[in-house]
C-alpha cells in the first residue's frame, strides 16, 4: 500500500517516527513522509521513504487562511499520490489531514501524542479545538492515545468512540540507542532536566526547587539540558535562563542531538511537567538505567511507579519537590541503582519500539 506519515515537522518524523518508517518499509509498502522542510529531509529520504514538503504547515498559530491553504495541500498530495493509509501525529495534520482523508477517501489512522497548550488553556480556543476534533475524527479508521487519561477525556467529550480509539505505548523507544549505563558512572547528587524550557514542562518548578533544595545540601548540582522555544507562549525568555545560571542555581548544559551522555551522568533525572503524552525523557532515563523524579499527571504516571522506578510529587508544587530532591538524594545507592534498573526492565516490556510499531502495522495492513 501507499501510506503518508504525517507531522509537524521533519525533526517529528526523524526523531519519534523513523523505526516506524523503517517497520513500513520493511513490509514493502510506499512511505510517504509529509512535513515542513528540514534539515533532517535528506536522512529521512535515504530510509528509502520520500520526502514532500509542506509548504503551508506552520507548528505554532492560527491562521484561517494558511490552515484552508494547508487542508488543500494534503488533500492534493493525497489525491495525487494515490495515498491508500494516513498516519497523522501532531496536532495540525491531525485536525486537517483528517479532513483531507475524508475528503479523498482515505483510510485514516491519527495519534493524539499530547493535547497541546490550546486545548488544555480554556476559553474560545479551547471550544473551537475541541469542535474541529470532534468533527475531523468522527470517520478515523483508529485514533490512538499516548495514556490512557487523553483516551478518557476524549471519550467523556463524546470526540471519539470506544470502538474507534485505543491506547498505544508512546512512540516506542528503540533500545539499541539507549543502552543500560552502570549507576556506578553518575555523578552523585546531579539532577537533570530535559525538556523544551516551558512553563508546561515545569521549568520554575525545578528551578525553584533547586534553589531551596541547595540551601539543605550545597552538595546537590541541577542541570537543564534543552533548547528555548521562543514560539511557544508557554516557552521562557533567554533573559531569566541567563539569569538563573548566573546566579548559579542551575547549570545549562544547552542542546544535544545525543542525550545519552547526559542521562549517564545523571543520578535522577527529573521531568516536573504539567501533563503529557507520553514523555519520551522518561523512557530514555528508564532505559539508560536512572531513576526518575516526575509529577503524578497524565502521562508521567503511566511510566512512573512511585517507589518502583522512581518518585511521583504534585504538579505546581516546588517545595514538594525539593523535599523529593532531598529524599532521594538522602537514599543509598544501591537503592536507587535498583530503581533504575526496574525502570529499564518497564521500558523493555511496555515502551520498545516493536511493541509500537506491531500496534500500526496491524491498523495499516487491515484491508
Amino acid at each position: 500500500m501507499i501510506v503518508a506519515v504525517v507531522a509537524n515537522t521533519a525533526w517529528n518524523l526523524l526523531n519519534f517516527r523513523k523505526s516506524l518508517i523503517g517497520a513500513l518499509l520493511a513490509e514493502n509498502h510506499r512511505v510517504v513522509l509529509l512535513a515542513p522542510d528540514g534539515p533532517e529531509c535528506e536522512q529521512l529520504s535515504a530510509s528509502g521513504a520520500e520526502f514532500i514538503r509542506l509548504r503551508h504547515l506552520r507548528r505554532k498559530g492560527v491562521n484561517p487562511l494558511r490552515d484552508l491553504a494547508l487542508l488543500y495541500e494534503l488533500r492534493t498530495v493525497y489525491a495525487r499520490e494515490k495515498i491508500d493509509v494516513a498516519l497523522h501525529f501532531t496536532i495540525k495534520p491531525v485536525i486537517y489531514g483528517s479532513f483531507a482523508a475524508r475528503m479523498t477517501g482515505v483510510r485514516n489512522i491519527s495519534t493524539l501524542t499530547g493535547l497541546g497548550y490550546t486545548f488544555l488553556s480554556g476559553g474560545w480556543a479551547n471550544g473551537l479545538v475541541r469542535s474541529m476534533y470532534r468533527i475531523a475524527l468522527r470517520h478515523a479508521a483508529a485514533v490512538l492515545f499516548h495514556n490512557h487519561d487523553d483516551r478518557q477525556l476524549f471519550l467523556d467529550g463524546g470526540l471519539v468512540t470506544e470502538a474507534q480509539s485505543q491506547v498505544v505505548a508512546g512512540s516506542g523507544l528503540q533500545l539499541d540507542d539507549y543502552p543500560l549505563s552502570p549507576y556506578e558512572e553518575a555523578i552523585p547528587n546531579r539532577f537533570l532536566f530535559v525538556a523544551r524550557l516551558l512553563t508546561d514542562k515545569g521549568i520554575r518548578e525545578y528551578v525553584a526547587a533547586a534553589e531551596a533544595a541547595r540551601e539543605v545540601n550545597p552538595e546537590l548540582s541541577f542541570h537543564i539540558l534543552g533548547p528555548l522555544d521562543p514560539e511557544n507562549p508557554a516557552g521562557i525568555k533567554a533573559e531569566e535562563l541567563e539569569r538563573w545560571v548566573a546566579e548559579g542555581i542551575i547549570a545549562y548544559d544547552g542542546v544535544s542531538a545525543d542525550v545519552w551522555p547526559h542521562l549517564a551522568r545523571a543520578s535522577v533525572v527529573v521531568l516536573p511537567s504539567y501533563r503529557e503524552g507520553c514523555p519520551r525523557v522518561l523512557l530514555e532515563g528508564g532505559a539508560v538505567g536512572r531513576p526518575l523524579l516526575t509529577t503524578d499527571v497524565p502521562g508521567c504516571r503511566a511510566v512512573v511507579t512511585a517507589g518502583e522506578n522512581g518518585c511521583l510529587v504534585p504538579a505546581c508544587n516546588a517545595d514538594a519537590l525539593a523535599r523529593a530532591m532531598l529524599e532521594m538524594s538522602a537514599l543509598p545507592k544501591e537503592e536507587l541503582k535498583a530503581m533504575g534498573l526496574r525502570g529499564r526492565k518497564i521500558v523493555e516490556e511496555q515502551f520498545d519500539d516493536q511493541v509500537v510499531n506491531r500496534v500500526y502495522l496491524s491498523k495499516v495492513n487491515i484491508t
